[in-house]
């Protein structure tokens, strides 16, 4: 009996010296395989699907935001390379100083409905509005129109002669800015003699919408100066309703350098 426990014994310590000396040659040459330098051939990956769809990003391509974020303050030669177009509304600009009157093509007689066709005159050379603007070799362009044109047109205003323009500026491939900026709300007073504050900001945007359609910056100038009755103040107004105060044209200059596409 004794004889036979010693041999069962020494069997089984056999069986585990057999799985030791299987599991250690295992791990030895699993360490001698990961010191192996390993390469990746071309059979060893999977050709890409055919069904990966790859999305373009959205926006086109389009670097114009609208309306025009506030940005960092332009220099103080900033309106040197700046031609203004437009509303006898933005002449204070010149008169108190701030941009040069030879930059500053303004007439209450340029419109919506001429603007393409309008014609200039300076020193007896006559010109059309792109010629004109293209002439003092500006770096960006700020316009202004359309007052007259609300009540003329009862609200259905066309922007066709402004696509024109743009269109020859873009043409000239000068890589001029072009701003258009809103129309400035008006006193109550003066609503009934040129345009309903409501009429507008109708107006505006549509020309925000236009912009956009355009590529090109659109300036809300008109948000900035609006009291809380949606009307502009009195104390930025001249008499006659239609010009500002320097007040006022001290901060539609300040408002234009810290607007910039």
């Amino acid at each position: 009996m004794v004889v036979r426990q010693n041999e069962k014994k020494k069997a089984k310590f056999r069986v585990s010296f057999l799985f030791l000396f299987i599991f250690a040659s295992f791990a030895v040459c699993f360490v001698l395989y990961m010191k192996e330098d390993f390469e990746v051939s071309p059979d060893m990956i999977e050709p890409a699907s055919n069904d990966v769809v790859y999305i373009e990003p959205v926006g086109g391509g389009s670097s114009v935001i609208n309306p025009v974020p506030a940005s960092e303050r332009g220099e103080e030669d900033y309106y040197d390379d700046a031609v203004f177009i437009g509303s006898t509304a933005l002449a204070g600009l010149s008169d108190y100083g701030y941009v040069k009157s030879a930059n500053m093509l303004l007439s209450d007689s340029i419109g919506l409905s001429n603007f393409s066709s309008a014609t200039l005159s300076e020193d007896g050379v006559e010109s059309g509005m792109s010629d004109a603007a293209m002439r003092l070799a500006p770096k960006k362009i700020y316009i202004m129109v359309g007052i007259n044109d609300i009540s003329a047109s009862g609200g259905n205003v066309s922007f066709d002669g402004l696509k024109e323009f743009i269109g020859d500026i873009k043409d000239s491939d000068s890589g001029v800015k072009i701003y258009l900026m809103s129309l400035l709300p008006v006193t109550s007073e003066n609503e009934s003699r040129t345009a309903a504050n409501q009429d507008i900001d109708e107006y505006n945007s549509k020309l925000l919408e236009f912009a956009d359609s355009m590529n090109v910056y659109y300036l809300d100038v008109n948000t900035v100066f609006k009291g809380n009755d949606g009307k502009l103040p009195a104390s930025y107004a001249e008499v006659n309703g239609v010009k500002l105060k320097k007040s006022g044209y001290e901060k539609l200059s300040e408002y234009i350098l810290t607007h910039i596409g």
